[in-house]
């Protein structure tokens, strides 16, 4: 992998980070919104960190690959590193906080199975593209597409529930 396709991605990976950074703030504002029935009810804690997670995962990925003239080893390895460690903090925080009946906004079994997918895709593809990275593969960076977009859309679907949907429930 050449310091000239790093450069080349080099306006994708800053537009990552400033809209992961934007986000995650904007799920705190959802959070804060929410926080009285968000304690009440441990599945939406799962939610809640799981769509940070996926946040700061692609911040960090953002922020890593514009370190300059890093070696492809440390890059790839960093890509692993951060997928395998966001997966884990998400599934070990959801061992705690568990999804149940008790969380039923967009909590049927379709839609926690559909969740637990994208998520376990949207942490294993930067290791993927961390794989490739070290292989010296010139389309490493492709797979983190998928990723980030993945976690965007969990990211907004699960801000839109905590600010709207959850209050609005509790309200009627």
């Amino acid at each position: 992998m050449t310091e000239s396709l790093v450069q080349s991605w080099h306006d994708y990976f800053v537009t990552v980070a400033q809209v992961s950074a934007t986000l995650a703030g904007l799920l705190f504002v959802g959070l804060t919104i929410s926080l009285g029935h968000m304690l009440s009810v441990r599945g939406y804690l799962y939610r809640a960190w799981a769509a940070l997670f996926l946040q700061f995962e692609a911040l960090v990925i953002g922020l890593f690959t514009l370190i300059p003239t890093q070696p492809p080893a440390a890059l790839g390895g960093e890509y692993i590193a951060t997928g395998l460690g966001v997966l884990a903090a998400i599934r070990v925080f959801g061992h705690y906080f568990p999804e149940d009946e008790r969380s039923h906004v967009l909590g049927s079994k379709g839609a926690r199975l559909t969740r637990e997918v994208l998520i376990h895709t949207a942490t294993l593809l930067p290791v993927l593209a961390g794989t490739l990275v070290i292989a010296g593969s010139g389309r490493a960076f492709f797979w983190l597409i998928p990723s980030q977009v993945i976690g965007l859309y969990l990211s907004f679907g699960l801000a839109w529930v905590f600010a709207i949907e959850i209050p609005r429930r509790a309200q009627e």
